[in-house]
């Protein structure tokens, strides 16, 4: 009889043991505790491992669920907008469009996340450090010549970022990154270079050098991926404003195309214009 008793208060006190609360943080951390109170914004719980106290608090806007003893389940709504949910990420990015050089420069950025819905990105790009476009080939006296543009210059460009929500993964347990997500920014780029281009008011062209001066300011759409909370992919694309020092009255430069492409933009057509631009920017978070 004693026996019986004795293996029954084993099985009770066995099953009070196992018998705890689970709470879900956000980001998928699972605290094994005893709760005692639910508050109308925090809920207080004991420990597991330590029943006797103290007692803890956390926030109802920082938690997925709780999953109590006696299999209730109370599930909580996401606050998106909550940093605190986003504690530990890395919110900081060093950027380069490794597409660039294919168009005759090398554009790189930096990226700052203020907040899970704002951020800013100041950069930058140096014109010629990249594949020289050629102007035209002419077969003069026998001979086969090829003009090349020969840019070299500097631009700056800065944005401020409006990101949509941040979104779920892993089953709705662990939230996203904090730069990851779609995003739209207005952008302001200014640069100077200089360049050759082919005059043709005597009957063999003739390579001279030109000044640029060009400026735009556009509203990028993009969306920006995070892989492994170290590695980030940015694809956008923008469409705004853009003006430079050269006018649609120069006919002496048969190369309209070279007024409407200040490399880093691109005009819709001569003179103060449409702007188009775009790129893939491959970047790396940093602290």
């Amino acid at each position: 009889m004693n026996k019986i008793i004795l293996s029954l208060l084993v099985i009770l006190f066995t099953s009070q043991l196992s018998a705890q609360d689970k709470i879900y943080k956000m980001r998928g951390n699972v605290i094994n505790a005893k709760v005692i109170e639910i508050g109308t914004d925090e809920i207080k719980y004991l420990l597991t491992s330590s029943p006797d106290g103290p007692v803890y608090v956390v926030d109802k806007s920082s938690l997925n669920r709780i999953e109590f003893a006696d299999g209730r389940v109370e599930k909580y709504k996401v606050s998106y907008k909550d940093p605190e949910n986003y504690e530990g990420q890395l919110g900081k990015a060093f950027k380069i469009n490794f597409l660039s050089p294919l168009f005759g420069y090398t554009q790189f950025s930096y990226e700052k996340s203020l907040s899970p819905l704002k951020g800013y990105e100041i950069g930058g790009g140096i014109i010629g450090a990249g594949k020289n476009p050629e102007i035209a080939s002419y077969y003069f006296n026998g001979e086969n010549k090829t003009y090349k543009r020969g840019a070299f210059g500097l631009f700056v460009d800065g944005a401020y970022k409006f990101k949509k929500i941040p979104t779920f993964f892993s089953k709705g347990i662990r939230m996203s990154h904090i730069m990851q997500g779609n995003y739209f920014e207005p952008k302001l780029t200014i640069g100077f270079y200089t360049d050759h281009a082919l005059n043709y008011k005597t009957n063999e062209p003739v390579l001279e050098k030109r000044s640029n001066l060009f400026g735009a300011l556009t509203v990028n759409l993009g969306r920006q991926w995070v892989f492994g909370e170290k590695v980030l992919l940015d694809v956008y694309y923008g469409l705004g404003y853009a003006f430079d020092n050269h006018g649609a009255g120069e006919e002496e430069y048969s190369d309209d195309n070279m007024y409407s492409n200040n490399f880093a933009i691109q005009k819709l057509g001569l003179g103060a214009n449409i702007a188009v631009n775009g790129g893939i920017r491959i970047g790396l978070l940093i602290k």
